[in-house]
């Protein structure tokens, strides 16, 4: 039987373990917190989880949440213009809903449903030094231990695939609940707000509290957005967070006007470098390990890709083990399965560090004409669940403008 070692246990790593169980291999996951410490524990990040993504979940049963977490219907998209109304605005509904729910919720019961399924869960903080130990006993070593440069000297920075060499964004993000019996009367979806200052980001998520309301800021460095480095406890964030809402984004600030934080866990700041790293490190006994999800792509959050890329990357490694048998996991297996990964895992990462860039005129004309053209406002909404679309489409000014016109924007 393969003996397989997940070392991280964040989206990707955990839903790989657990197909690979369902299969029969012997699989052991490493991690230094364990579900209860991991449920119990503050904001690991805020995600929106597409439909390609749920499809893979629900394949392997491991979708707990279906019923129960709100369902994020479409897009509502605001450009901040001069006035308290946004300049351009539209909505558009998804061909399937998304799905938001913690991490810490998901993390923590794939932790406890893969221990139950027979899996082996190590408690222990590996370093790279650490991982020879871990090459010698297992067929293959996966490292999924997520972003940050724990894993630099192992996984060094791909130059070629990487335009950025410092954060694009500082973040911001809190949960919110409402401070009456009422709900917060907020869009059924994805509320997408864009300024010069930068982007917001809310939407309905099933905490570990129930469900809640995640907003996210995502600012220009040196901007009215970048906001957070001196911020201390829950309290003040909260009071910085409504402070910039009405000031940058106030078409959506009536809708929060009744919220309240959601608890003292339940914000998360700081910066992410987005990186693609070499997939293939090379310990110092000669033994190959291979990177996944964010320890080998980082894109920064702004696009709401982390998540759905763990899910395809789960799904190309599980595929890439399960065909190639018993044969040895040599280095051409390696970068053979990272390649594979990367056909569509780079429209992610190209959407992702596009927006952190100014939007060019097209772009600009594209959101504008959405807001009279539905079907131009469903196509652009669509692009969160399929990236490759928006690299065929919105990256090139031309096919840009002639799509546009043949719908008579």
């Amino acid at each position: 039987m393969r003996r397989i070692a997940v070392v991280g246990a964040g989206q990707a790593g955990l839903v790989l373990a657990l197909g690979l169980r369902k299969h029969g291999y012997a699989v052991t996951v490493v991690t230094d917190r364990d579900a209860e410490t991991i449920r119990a524990g503050g904001l690991i990040s805020n995600q929106c989880v597409f439909h390609p993504a749920l499809t893979r979940e629900r394949a392997l049963g491991i979708n707990f949440w279906d019923g129960r977490a709100p369902e994020i219907l479409g897009a509502s998209f605001g450009l901040a213009g001069d006035g308290p109304e946004p300049a351009v605005s539209w909505q558009a509904r998804f061909d399937h809903p998304a799905q938001s729910v913690d991490q810490r919720v998901k993390v923590s019961a794939w932790l406890t449903a893969f221990a139950e399924a027979g899996g082996e869960v190590r408690l222990a903080k590996v370093t790279p030094d650490g991982l020879d130990e871990y090459a010698r006993e297992f067929d293959l070593v996966l490292v999924a231990a997520g972003r940050g440069p724990r894993f630099d000297s192992l996984f060094p920075r791909d130059d070629a695939r990487c335009p950025y060499r410092e954060p694009r964004r500082t973040i911001g993000i809190t949960y919110l609940v409402s401070g009456s019996d009422e709900p917060l009367p907020v869009y059924p979806g994805l509320t997408f707000g864009l300024s010069p200052a930068g982007e917001l980001f809310g939407l309905p998520i099933l905490s570990v509290r129930g469900p809640v309301f995640g907003l996210g800021f995502f600012g220009v460095p040196g901007g009215p957005l970048d906001v957070w480095d001196d911020v201390t406890d829950p309290d003040e964030h909260f009071d910085t967070a409504m402070t910039v809402l009405r000031e940058q984004f106030p078409w959506v600030a009536g809708s929060l006007a009744g919220a309240r934080p959601s608890g003292p866990l339940d914000v998360l700041r700081g910066r992410v470098l987005p990186i693609v790293r070499q997939p293939v490190g090379t310990l110092p006994s000669g033994a190959k390990v291979l990177a996944m999800g964010d320890a080998a792509v980082t894109n920064d959050p702004v696009a709401g890709q982390g998540a759905n890329m763990a899910a395809h990357a789960a799904a190309v490694y599980e595929r890439r083990i399960l065909d190639h048998g018993d044969r040895p996991f040599d280095e051409a297996f390696l970068h053979g399965t990272f390649a594979e990964y990367w056909e569509k895992a780079q429209y992610a990462t190209r959407l992702s560090n596009d927006l952190l860039a100014p939007p060019p005129d097209h772009v600009l004309a594209t959101l504008t004409a959405a807001q009279t053209v539905p079907e131009v406002a469903h196509r652009f909404a669509r692009i969160f669940e399929n990236p490759a679309d928006y690299a065929a489409w919105l990256t090139d000014e031309r096919i840009a403008r002639d799509y546009l016109a043949s719908k008579g924007a």
